[in-house]
């Protein structure tokens, strides 16, 4: 399969938004739920870490554009 180097870089642009906050909420609720907290708490901490991961990765692909 020979696909071109732009084609290659446009489509892992594409997924790492999704894999980034996939892999980071896993993270977090394993993390939770080994220090035992709320289901409240656990669901707060995966918004804001989604939050977080998807401005940090826009900033990333922003600054690589540029």
């Amino acid at each position: 399969m020979n696909i071109e180097p732009k084609a290659r870089e446009c489509w892992m642009q594409k997924l790492l938004l999704p894999v980034a906050i996939f892999v980071s909420v896993i993270v977090v609720g394993k993390v939770c739920e080994h220090f035992g907290l709320s289901t409240n708490v656990k669901f707060g901490l995966v918004c804001v870490v989604a939050f977080v991961v998807q401005i940090e990765v826009s900033r990333y692909q922003r600054s690589r554009q540029a």
